[in-house]
């Protein structure tokens, strides 16, 4: 199993044949881009199992990572695993490149060109836990590859009708999030009001900044603030959003307002209830908050909020080029807009 590489194993040599073998794999990888730049995942599979395989082999033979009909291993659960030791734990393709022969060609081709390439550049001289060293830092390549080319380029997909409430496909793009995992649907949701509130707000300073920005970094009273508002945005209210961050709102003169999935509304309205603050914090769905605003700016009217729904999206994507090193965060606009 390759492991990120101890300090200690990566030696002067081990550096001076990864960057060798790194710009050759550069080179073979650009080759595999297709006419509009995209780079198949299944070649970044190959990358990944190969590398894996390198740190056990030198040079690399045929039983050592193939069967007849595919790569020894490769599977979704696989392809995650190894991304996972490289800190990578966004979902990536499912199949790990298994069901595709074009996989098992492009391990023929890796193999081919580590093996010629780490032979120019000393493999046959190196230690085992020195191949080993050398095997993760290639493979944590592939894992830069991943992120670039594979999450950089996959934007968030759901099903976005025009001519249904705007409500509709603001939960179904936080609902595409959970899909996807980690702190996405968060990051959707937060994004999502910040578009909002320019568009309703035009003239207003709305803050652009990461999901990941705690209020308390910036010096804003919440989320977003606009006039005495100070807006919260959560998919999960607790004890924190109400007892520290609407209760020092209060305290220094804000109106506070909690933005979370309708599913969770009424759990937030009995939040503040026990804390005793229903009557002073407002709770409302995230769904309504941008849906029900964006439509009444679009006249309530098919091609008004039509345009004011693309107009959504796009602030929506500007805002995450800006803020977020996630570029998978921005959102693909169907042709019906």
């Amino acid at each position: 199993m390759v492991l990120p590489p101890s300090p200690h194993a990566v030696t002067e040599p081990v550096e001076t044949a990864a960057d060798a073998l790194a710009a050759a794999l550069g080179t073979w990888y650009e080759q595999q881009r297709d006419g509009k730049g995209n780079v198949n995942s299944n070649v970044m599979c190959a990358g990944l199992y190969m590398t894996e395989f390198l740190a056990g082999h030198f040079p690399l033979q045929p039983e050592h990572y193939r069967t007849p009909s595919q790569v020894k291993t490769a599977s979704g659960p696989q392809a995650q695993k190894l991304l996972a030791q490289h800190g990578e734990a966004r979902k990536f393709t499912s199949e790990g490149g298994r069901t595709s022969r074009a996989t098992l060609n492009h391990a023929d081709a890796l193999a081919e060109l580590l093996n010629s390439e780490g032979d120019t550049a000393g493999l046959n001289d190196v230690t085992d836990i020195e191949r080993a060293a050398l095997a993760a830092l290639l493979q944590a390549w592939f894992v830069e590859r991943v992120r670039e080319d594979f999450f950089g380029r996959k934007r968030i997909e759901a099903e976005i009708n025009p001519d249904n409430p705007v409500r509709t496909t603001v939960a179904a793009l936080i609902e595409a999030g959970r899909l996807r995992g980690g702190n996405t649907a968060g990051a959707i949701a937060q994004h999502l009001v910040g578009a909002k509130l320019k568009i309703r707000f035009p003239d207003e300073d709305v803050n652009v900044e990461s999901y990941t920005t705690a209020d308390v970094q910036t010096g804003r009273a919440g989320d977003y603030q606009i006039g005495d508002t100070a807006i919260h945005v959560t998919m999960s209210p607790g004890e924190k959003v109400f007892l520290d961050r609407c209760v020092d709102n209060l305290n220094h003169g804000y109106r506070p307002r909690v933005l979370v999935p309708e599913a969770r509304v009424a759990a937030a309205a009995q939040l503040a209830e026990n804390y005793s603050l229903a009557e002073r914090v407002a709770i409302q769905s995230i769904e309504d908050f941008v849906g029900t605003n964006i439509e009444e700016i679009g006249g309530f009217s098919k091609s008004g909020v039509r345009d004011r729904l693309r107009e959504l999206l796009t602030e929506y994507n500007s805002r995450i080029e800006q803020a977020e090193a996630d570029k998978s965060l921005m959102i693909l606009l169907p042709e019906n807009l």
